[in-house]
Order: C-alpha cells, then sequence, then structure tokens
C-alpha cells in the first residue's frame, strides 16, 4: 500500500473501533464477556428467539465458534449465572433444553445495536 489509506477507511477503523468499546461497556467491561467467545451466542439466541425459534442447547454450543464443548457449555452457564440467558425445559419429555436471551439481554443488546448501527451510519455518510 502506497501511504496512509483514505479517509473514508480511518472512518471505518473508528466506527469498528468505537463498535468494540461499546460491546465492552455494554457487558460492563467484564473480562470474561470477550466479543469473539460471546458475540454469536448472545446475537444468535437472541434472532432465534425472535423468530419463534429457540436454540436447544446443542444448537448454542454450535453458534459459538470457538471452544471444546466443555468451554462452550461453560460460557452458556456463565451467562445463565450472570442473568444474559435462561435456559428451560422443552419438548414432550422434558428433556431437550432451550436456551433463550433474558429481558435484561434484550435491553443491552437491542441498545448496544441501535447505537452501533449509528455509528456506522455516520462513519459511511
Amino acid at each position: 500500500m502506497d501511504g496512509p489509506p483514505n479517509e473514508d477507511i480511518i472512518g471505518w477503523a473508528h466506527a469498528l473501533e468505537a463498535y468494540a468499546r461499546d460491546w465492552d461497556e455494554t457487558f460492563e467491561n467484564r473480562p470474561g464477556y470477550f466479543t469473539q467467545e460471546f458475540w454469536y451466542l448472545l446475537v444468535g439466541c437472541m434472532i432465534a428467539n425472535w423468530r419463534g425459534r429457540p436454540m436447544t442447547m446443542s444448537q448454542a454450543c454450535q453458534q459459538m465458534k470457538s471452544g471444546s464443548n466443555r468451554t462452550r457449555e461453560e460460557r452458556i452457564k456463565r451467562a445463565v449465572d450472570d442473568g444474559f440467558l435462561v435456559k428451560e425445559r422443552a419438548g414432550d419429555d422434558g428433556r431437550a433444553a432451550l436456551v433463550r436471551p433474558t429481558p435484561k439481554l434484550e435491553a443491552l443488546m437491542v441498545g448496544h445495536l441501535q447505537r452501533t448501527r449509528d455509528l456506522v451510519k455516520a462513519a459511511l455518510a
């Protein structure tokens, strides 16, 4: 690359950095809620629930991009313990476990998505 990137690229980089910072602030700068580890889980569970098809525990584990099954289950447990997700029994026999977002998570994530959408719009304007 010859020279620095154009201002559009620099603006986009700033928007992405602000996005990451907003994620951290949304989760009170907790060191255990890294974007890569929790983004796919939390957003995936919310979208599936909003569409009327909450994820099973197995689907929630598959939604994450890294970690052993045990690590993925521990992340879900942490999110449940912290009040972001809830696990509930489903099916005729009650053996299937569904993972749903809590109202707390939905409020936090909708706020995060709205703020960051506005950041991206401003960066693209």
